[in-house]
């Protein structure tokens, strides 16, 4: 699978997320009122080894990742992160960021395909207003406000499954045929009293006006042609979103297929009625009986194929994109307590969306401190942070976590 290449959206977002972290910085220290003890400040510098699991789907077509962090190291990934605190009095700011590049693969969303690769750059950065709502010489419990933007580009490389194609296409001419068989044999019985009885002879053939109108009798009854095919497409994607589904039930040569099949189950179906209503005329009609049947059973291998190529086509050779940009508020809190003087244990959890942007995003961590020196701790934790965000042609409910090493250091 090819690296992902740098686009300038997600350049451009980076250089925006650096711009808002000093535009929100002066922000902040001119509007937060210093005390005597001045602002305290800390640079966080964490070390994610974070794994990714979840789906994220391009214009309908969505691919499952379950990947570890040495998977995604193995397969060119990168995850950095860092930040800065600062904090005067009970009032304080955080500002950090996150930039993730990931080349997944995982399990295919249907039979019609035998892999879905996944490629995926993702930039978050944020805000966050604090205020120390609980302190004593031991603990301390802060309340989280602020906003969290997110920049994610995704790319889906499909590769088609033969053996699946051709499975989905023999099911779905099934369906059609039976569909068309029942049909036609409902109509012919109901009109094939007056039909044998309006001709000169037992003998003659029957007139095209009427076949015609048996075979667009049979077309109308069978509507659920086309919904045979559209949910049978659908279904071998997992997804009625990607519009596949219609495409193909509104393809040309398909419905022409679909057409040539009616017409043969039409002729064959009334030849061998005719030859029924009359056993006097039974021999004679034996030879058109099966050129009849075998026009039906050549019709009916030309709708599988057709089936086939129109699925082949139509299965994008190219990479799907989508690329999205949104900002998320949320709230939380975080805190910290002492165990003695060189350990301590510390947890944040916070929630947003709210719909506004992602339906939801979610963040929690916990970890155990050890401070190595006056200035310096060492953090162990673990960190969980999901995101479910579907707008456009773009789904992404993902969750990326793991164990993480930081190191905090106080100016």
């Amino acid at each position: 699978m090819k690296a992902m290449k740098a686009r300038p959206s997600l350049l451009k977002s980076i250089l925006l997320c650096s711009g808002m972290g000093f535009a929100l910085f002066p922000f902040l220290i001119q509007s937060l009122q210093a005390d005597e003890s001045g602002w305290d400040f800390t640079m966080v510098m964490p070390g994610w080894l974070a794994g990714i699991e979840g789906t994220v789907g391009v214009r309908g077509v969505d691919g499952y990742v379950d990947d570890d962090f040495d998977d995604i190291i193995d397969n060119l990934g990168f995850l950095a992160s860092a930040g800065i605190e600062g904090r005067n009095g009970k009032l304080g700011f955080i500002l950090e960021g996150i930039y993730t590049r990931t080349i997944l693969g995982g399990p295919t969303p249907g039979p019609l395909l035998s892999t879905v690769g996944v490629e995926m750059e993702q930039v978050v950065a944020e805000g966050t207003l604090t205020y120390r709502i609980l302190e004593n010489e031991r603990a301390w419990i802060e309340f989280l406000a602020g906003a969290r933007y997110t920049y994610l580009g995704a790319d889906l490389s499909l590769e088609a499954d033969p053996a699946g194609i051709a499975n989905v296409s023999q099911t779905l001419s099934e369906a059609i045929v039976a569909r068309a068989a029942a049909a036609a044999r409902a109509e012919i019985n109901r009109r094939l009293a007056s039909i044998i009885a309006g001709l000169p002879l037992p003998a003659d053939d029957v007139k095209e006006s009427d076949l015609n109108a048996i075979e667009d009798r049979v077309l109308t009854l069978n509507n659920g042609f086309r919904d045979s095919i559209r949910k049978g497409v659908d279904g071998g994607l997992a997804s009625d979103e990607t519009g596949l589904g219609d495409r193909i039930e509104q393809n040309g040569p398909l419905r022409r297929a679909i057409r040539a099949y009616v017409e043969a189950q039409v002729a064959a179906r009334l030849e061998a009625a005719r030859a029924a209503a009359s056993g006097a005329v039974a021999a004679a009609r034996a030879k058109a009986r099966a050129a009849a049947d075998r026009r039906l059973a050549k019709a009916e291998a030309a709708l599988s194929k057709a089936i086939e190529r129109r699925l082949n086509d139509a299965i994008p050779d190219s990479d799907l994109h989508a690329s999205k940009a949104w900002v998320d508020p949320f709230v939380g809190f975080r805190g910290r307590v002492d165990l003695n003087d060189q350990l301590y244990l510390t947890g944040r959890g916070d929630i947003g969306g709210f719909g506004i942007s992602s339906d939801c995003a979610w963040n929690v961590y916990g970890a155990l401190g050890v401070a190595v020196s006056e200035r310096t701790c060492v953090e162990l934790g673990y960190r969980y942070y999901q995101v479910d965000y579907e707008r456009g042609t773009l789904n992404y409910d993902v969750a990326t976590k793991g164990p993480f090493i930081g190191v905090r250091i106080d100016f």
